[in-house]
Formats: C-alpha cells, sequence, structure tokens
C-alpha cells in the first residue's frame, strides 16, 4: 500500500499554508487518485491522509487561535495520523483504494 501525506489545505484556504504549499498538496490529492487508478492492476492500494492543526514542535503560538474553528475543539496527535495511515497499510483496509481521509477533528466540515 502507498500512503500520501496530504493536507487540510489542499482543499480549504489555510491562514498559514501559502499558495505553493496548498497547490503541491492539492496536486498529491489528484495524483493519489490517479495512482490508485493505475496502480490498481498490480493490487497497490494508493491512498492518502489530509491532516489539519497537528500538535507538533513546529506549530507557533497563533495556531491557538484556530480551536475554535476545529469542532472537536483541540489539535490532532502525531499518533492520531500514524494510526490512520497504519490502518489503511494494513488488511482491515484491503479493499480501500483512492480515497483521501480527513484527519482535522472536523475542520474541513467549516
Amino acid at each position: 500500500a502507498i500512503v500520501n501525506v496530504t493536507s487540510i489545505a489542499g482543499h480549504r484556504i489555510h491562514p498559514f499554508a501559502g499558495s505553493a504549499y496548498s497547490c503541491s498538496k492539492a496536486a498529491l490529492s489528484a495524483l493519489t487518485r490517479e495512482m490508485a487508478s493505475e496502480f490498481a492492476h498490480l493490487n497497490v492500494r494508493v491512498n492518502a491522509v489530509a491532516p489539519g492543526e497537528i500538535e507538533t514542535a513546529m506549530l507557533s503560538p497563533e495556531y491557538d487561535d484556530m480551536l475554535p474553528r476545529i469542532p472537536l475543539g483541540r489539535m490532532g496527535t502525531p499518533q492520531e495520523v500514524a494510526g490512520t495511515i497504519y490502518y489503511l497499510c494494513g488488511d482491515d483496509a484491503a479493499y480501500v483504494s483512492g480515497t483521501e481521509i480527513m484527519i482535522t477533528g472536523g475542520q474541513h466540515l467549516v
């Protein structure tokens, strides 16, 4: 299985992402779907995860202002992203291909 890491910024305006980052993540989303189609005959599954705000050392204090825009009211964790990738690589996702899972706490909905 192949799992690409895209971003919420590839799907909606993000205040800190910028156009180059956002466009590259949108392109990776499209590439994920194309690869899923092209590699299916080889029984290779291709999916993506699109994290939103994930609590890591690289976040600056202004990210705290985004919490009210996240329906679950908190940032995600690296473990939640890793767990989703692990799922997509495993047998439980054997029939999942060409999809992108939003790991955003619902932020992509608002």
